[in-house]
Protein backbone atom coordinates (compact mmCIF):
# COMPACT_ATOMS: atom_id res chain seq x y z
CA UNK A 1 0.00 0.00 0.00
CA UNK A 2 1.46 3.40 -0.51
CA UNK A 3 1.48 6.71 1.07
CA UNK A 4 -1.53 7.97 -1.30
CA UNK A 5 -3.48 5.30 -0.46
CA UNK A 6 -2.98 5.36 3.66
CA UNK A 7 -3.47 8.68 3.23
CA UNK A 8 -7.23 8.47 1.68
CA UNK A 9 -8.08 5.70 4.11
CA UNK A 10 -7.29 7.93 7.55
CA UNK A 11 -9.03 10.72 5.31
CA UNK A 12 -12.03 8.28 5.16
CA UNK A 13 -11.57 7.42 9.13
CA UNK A 14 -11.54 10.94 10.06
CA UNK A 15 -14.79 11.39 7.98
CA UNK A 16 -16.24 8.45 9.90
CA UNK A 17 -15.78 9.97 12.29
CA UNK A 18 -13.46 6.75 13.73
CA UNK A 19 -10.42 9.20 14.18
CA UNK A 20 -10.65 12.25 15.37
CA UNK A 21 -7.14 13.10 12.98
CA UNK A 22 -3.88 11.72 11.98
CA UNK A 23 -0.06 12.83 10.95
CA UNK A 24 2.35 11.60 8.44
CA UNK A 25 4.00 9.94 7.18
CA UNK A 26 6.85 11.12 9.42
CA UNK A 27 9.41 10.67 6.97
CA UNK A 28 12.58 9.64 9.00
CA UNK A 29 10.71 6.07 10.49
CA UNK A 30 7.99 6.16 7.88
CA UNK A 31 5.41 6.38 10.57
CA UNK A 32 2.27 8.03 11.02
CA UNK A 33 0.65 9.33 14.42
CA UNK A 34 -3.37 8.40 14.91
CA UNK A 35 -5.59 9.94 16.87
CA UNK A 36 -8.51 7.38 17.66
CA UNK A 37 -11.86 8.80 19.04
CA UNK A 38 -11.70 6.85 22.12
CA UNK A 39 -8.27 6.50 22.58
CA UNK A 40 -4.74 8.49 23.41
CA UNK A 41 -2.69 9.14 20.09
CA UNK A 42 -0.24 7.03 19.23
CA UNK A 43 2.56 6.59 16.94
CA UNK A 44 2.40 3.57 14.74
CA UNK A 45 5.25 2.32 12.13
CA UNK A 46 4.04 2.07 8.96
CA UNK A 47 3.59 -1.82 8.87
CA UNK A 48 0.67 -1.26 11.70
CA UNK A 49 -0.76 1.57 9.41
CA UNK A 50 -1.24 -0.82 6.33
CA UNK A 51 -3.07 -3.13 8.46
CA UNK A 52 -5.08 -0.91 10.22
CA UNK A 53 -6.11 0.32 6.94
CA UNK A 54 -7.04 -2.53 6.02
CA UNK A 55 -9.40 -3.44 8.93
CA UNK A 56 -10.90 -0.06 8.24
CA UNK A 57 -11.51 -1.42 4.25
CA UNK A 58 -13.43 -4.67 5.57
CA UNK A 59 -15.29 -2.41 8.20
CA UNK A 60 -16.54 -0.49 5.32
CA UNK A 61 -15.03 2.96 5.58
CA UNK A 62 -14.12 4.22 1.86
CA UNK A 63 -11.13 6.30 1.31
CA UNK A 64 -11.61 10.06 0.30
CA UNK A 65 -8.43 10.71 -2.07
CA UNK A 66 -7.18 14.13 -3.00
CA UNK A 67 -6.05 15.30 -6.42
CA UNK A 68 -3.24 17.06 -4.67
CA UNK A 69 -1.99 14.15 -2.90
CA UNK A 70 1.50 13.22 -4.79
CA UNK A 71 1.61 9.49 -6.24
CA UNK A 72 4.31 7.60 -4.14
Amino acid sequence: MIDRDIRAMLRGATAAKILYGWQGPHLAERSYCLTPKHADPMERPRDYVIGYCEMLAVAGVQPLYRDSDPVL
